[in-house]
């Protein structure tokens, strides 16, 4: 059986499928250390992450009890790192100039 449609026909049937389909997904709040590395932190290693800016500005820490921190779990012991997004991309906005990026590790 041959399903014929006219313009008219495909245009509406486009407005009533548009809809239901979505090409982007929305960030999540939440994410892993390894998910932002490249987008956040310039593709540095985990370890730089920690020492140049988790360790050198202990208020992003939430463990530290800060109101505006943004990772939690930044030493591991069995937790993954996990950074929320939206304060962090606001935080590090606010702060790039005040990180090192050129500084090597120890």
């Amino acid at each position: 059986m041959e399903l014929k449609l006219s313009d008219v026909d495909l245009q509406a049937l486009a407005e009533q499928i548009a809809p239901l389909i979505t090409t982007t997904q929305a960030e999540p709040d939440w994410v892993k250390l390894k998910d932002v590395r490249d987008d956040l932190f310039a593709g540095k290693s985990p370890a730089w992450i920690r020492l140049f800016i988790f360790d050198s500005f202990p208020e992003v820490q939430i463990e530290n009890g800060q109101p505006e921190a943004w990772v939690k779990g930044v030493h591991g012991q069995g937790n993954v790192t996990r950074i929320y997004l939206p304060t962090a991309r606001e935080w590090m906005h606010e702060h790039h100039d005040e990180i090192d990026w050129m500084a090597k590790m120890p």
